[in-house]
This record gives C-alpha cells, structure tokens and sequence, in this order.
C-alpha cells in the first residue's frame, strides 16, 4: 500500500511542479475606447446627451404602466379598467400633481391612504417620484400618448428594430 501511495504523490508532485514551471499569462484586452455621447433632440428642439440609464420620465412611464394605470388610468383621471370594480372608485388626479408637491404625493405612494394600498414594499422613494415626473409631464402635454399596456419588452423590441 505503501508503494502506490509514494507513487500518487510522486505524480501528483510532478503534475504540479509541471504546471508551477508554466508562467502565468494573463489575457490582454484592447485598450478601452471612451464612449462618445450620442446627442439627440427633444420635441421642443432642445438637445440632450444620451445616457445608460433611462430618463426619469420613461422610467416612470414603466413603472406607471406597469403599476399604477389599472386604477388610476392612461391620464390619471381614475377611470382605469380596475377602478370600476372598486366602491367608491378612484379620484381623478388631475391638477393635483405639482412639482412643488411631490413630497406628499410620494408619502402616498409608499404608505398608501384610503382605498389606495402603500407600495412602499415595490416602489422606493425614487422611483415613486419618477411616476410622478412622467405624469406630471404626461399631464401637461410634455410626454405624448403611450399604450398603457406596453411594457420593457416592448422598448426593447423597438430599439432593436431602430
């Protein structure tokens, strides 16, 4: 038994001094060329460097569309396809959604009050306001008409089609 166990250490010490003799050679990368801002045009002809991350006003659209129309509807006015079945039904928001408000309403959207749950648990504080810059931009015409059924994979869609 003895012979067999000298003999895998035997092997197993020359595997290594094989592979320890080998030096090290890291893989090379290509240089990093610094990313060139695209610059693009808003509707009012203002321009604006793209980014990486998403405009606070598509990023609020998302999430409107995605949590937030069923009740309240595409334009806020409370007449989204949920609110029929709720008693009472849901307050228009019209007029109420001001810049200089946005603290209360996000006070709202995380605890919740009256009929309306807190979403405190899916939607942090920063992405409340963003619902909140995309309708109030929504509101005043800024941002035009979108499906409120459209979601990320259809963004996705049609950036790769661009």
């Amino acid at each position: 038994m003895r012979p067999s166990l000298v003999l895998v250490l035997a092997v197993a010490l020359s595997a290594g001094g094989a592979l320890a003799s080998t030096p090290f050679q890291p893989k090379t990368r290509a240089p990093a060329t610094p990313a060139v801002p695209q610059v693009a045009s808003k509707p009012n002809g203002d321009s604006v460097v793209a980014t990486k991350r998403d405009s606070d006003e598509d990023a609020g659209r998302r999430l409107w569309n995605r949590s937030c129309w069923q009740c309240h509807g595409e334009l806020g006015k409370g007449d989204g396809p949920a609110a029929a079945a709720l008693v009472g039904g849901v307050p228009s928001m019209e007029g109420k959604v001001k810049t200089a408000d946005f603290d209360a309403l996000v006070g709202v959207i995380q605890a919740g009050r009256g009929r309306m749950p807190a979403y405190a648990e899916d939607i942090d504080k920063h992405d409340s306001r963003r619902i909140l810059v995309y309708l109030e931009a929504r509101m005043a015409g800024r941002v035009g008409a979108t499906p409120a059924v459209k979601d990320d994979a259809d963004d996705k869609k049609a950036a790769e089609e661009n």
